[in-house]
């Protein structure tokens, strides 16, 4: 019968595993400098500056960080959902004995597919001509409506907005919203220039966004997109936002605005500039005339002391004859002109007025703040006893709510 010896027993603590799993690890240089591939998931970015997800494919996950010295060096920041590429190495975290892949460098995957997309459909786009100067359209010099074409949830309509607003606000703006970036935006934005092309009140379309990633900015990039635009018989401002790189719908488009709220500067004039410029063109016809004036009279002095006296009398009255009809002419093509510039100027002042707050007061409404200045346009904004400003047409009104009323 065997006998029963007993075998000498090891103890480890956990931690004495965990660290002699760690050190086999570190001792592996290929898993010291791997790259791995795989799709992000559950991304987090706390205030630490440290960046965690995890990193799956179909069958297994590795809990992945990017530390704080390594995040701010990456020229790409992955997203949930994101394919990429990852470089690190592999330990143990202590604390869960998970093993982890401590990442340097991210890379997008499908960007190399992107580009090469791009640059085959830029190469063949160019080809046919559709990038060619010969089929740019003019921009129109004031035009009375103007067509925009982006998601009406974004900063690239208000930006517009508020720019047309200061700029030019006796321009119209009508907004078609479309999706700006994903699977269906830009079938959307395609049709959206053909539905604006059956209309025939739109002068100018801007179509754009705000600025992004390659793959955000990729519906600019659609053929079908370019297509569409080549197509527009209403001029195009192509407004994507971002300054360096071009998307093909810049290139086919008739104008290329780096930002939206650019878009506008191009698309209409400066209402200051257009005043200013009306006020000196006055002043250079008045000039003129004054100069002609001056002229005519010298050559009649000159006249005089040349001439017979008896034949002074008739050439000065034929020469005051013509100057008399000059000046009657002079003066009516002035005062026509001036006349067709005071009424220009009264138009723009009376349209003006009419977009002014002021004129609003007048008709008997009024302008309430809260205490910290914000305008009301809710009950809600104030609680009772709260002190109001109110603005009138004629002075102002300091009130204290004592009820709200639905």
């Amino acid at each position: 019968m065997p006998l029963d010896i007993p075998i000498p027993r090891t103890i480890f603590s956990v931690t004495q595993i965990t660290r002699t799993i760690s050190r086999t690890i570190e001792q592996q240089p290929q898993l010291q400098n791997v790259w791995v591939k795989g799709q992000v998931s559950n991304l987090s970015k706390p205030a630490s500056g440290h960046i965690y997800f995890t990193l799956k494919d179909e069958n297994s996950t590795i809990r992945s960080v990017v530390f704080r010295s390594s995040a701010s060096r990456l020229q790409y920041l992955p997203r949930d959902g994101a394919e990429v590429l990852v470089q690190g190495k592999i330990n143990i975290y202590a604390a869960s004995s998970n093993y982890q892949i401590v990442i340097n460098k991210i890379e997008p995957l499908g960007i190399g597919a992107l580009q090469r997309a791009y640059e085959e459909l830029k190469q063949r786009l160019a080809e046919e001509g559709l990038f060619d100067t010969e089929h740019k359209q003019p921009l129109p010099v004031f035009p009375k409506k103007i067509g925009v074409i982006t998601s009406e949830t974004g900063a690239a309509i208000q930006d517009i907005q508020q720019q047309l607003r200061n700029r030019f606000p006796l321009a119209e703006l009508l907004l078609y919203p479309t999706l700006v970036q994903g699977e269906y935006a830009s079938a959307q934005i395609a049709n959206a220039i053909r539905v604006m092309n059956d209309r025939t009140d739109i002068d100018v379309l801007i179509v754009g966004r705000g600025g992004g990633s390659l793959e955000d900015l990729w519906a600019f990039n659609e053929e079908k997109v370019a297509r569409a635009i080549f197509a527009s018989k209403i001029p195009i401002v192509s407004a994507v936002g971002h300054e360096t790189d071009f998307t093909i719908s810049d290139m086919v488009a008739d104008h290329r605005s780096p930002t939206p709220t650019a878009a506008v500067e191009h698309v209409v004039p400066d209402q200051q500039e257009l005043l200013s410029q009306l006020k000196a063109q006055e002043e250079r016809l008045r000039t003129f005339m004054l100069r002609r004036f001056s002229i005519q009279h010298n050559e009649i002095n000159m006249l005089k002391e040349r001439l017979s006296p008896s034949k002074r009398l008739d050439s000065i009255n034929q020469l005051s004859q013509t100057i008399d009809g000059l000046e009657t002419s002079s003066y009516k093509a002035i005062n026509e002109s001036l006349e067709s510039k005071i009424e220009l100027l009264e138009s723009f002042a009376a349209q003006l007025n009419g977009l002014s707050p002021l004129s609003t007061l007048r008709r008997g409404y009024s302008i309430v703040r809260t205490s910290t200045g914000e305008i009301m346009t809710s009950n809600k904004q104030v609680n009772v006893g709260d002190r109001l400003d109110v603005v009138l047409s004629e002075g102002k009104l300091l009130c204290t709510v004592d009820e709200q009323v639905e």
